[in-house]
């Protein structure tokens, strides 16, 4: 299966509780760097506190079998992670 810009992707994350009951603070690992930031539980597949689940995110690049993929949530670093197309 091919992706397109603007599909719907579930990335691999660990999670853990934030300061509000709907909010975690979610990490992902790429070939990039690490991604961390507060996102609503609605965009993640499982509405756990702690542990591994997926967060919801939106392909918005595509070149040389990588993908670039914005994530949703508030995050001090850069709000597009690139990933390794499989």
């Amino acid at each position: 299966m091919t992706l397109q810009l603007g599909d719907t992707v579930w990335i691999p994350c660990e999670v853990k509780r934030g300061a509000f009951p709907d909010e975690r603070n979610v990490s992902v690992e790429s070939p990039a760097g690490r991604w961390v930031g507060f996102v609503n539980v609605e965009q993640l597949r499982d509405g756990i506190d702690d542990g591994t689940t997926a967060i919801r995110a939106t392909i918005v690049e595509s070149a040389q079998g990588q993908l670039g993929a914005r994530l949703p949530g508030q995050t001090s670093s850069r709000a597009c992670l690139t990933v390794t197309e499989t």
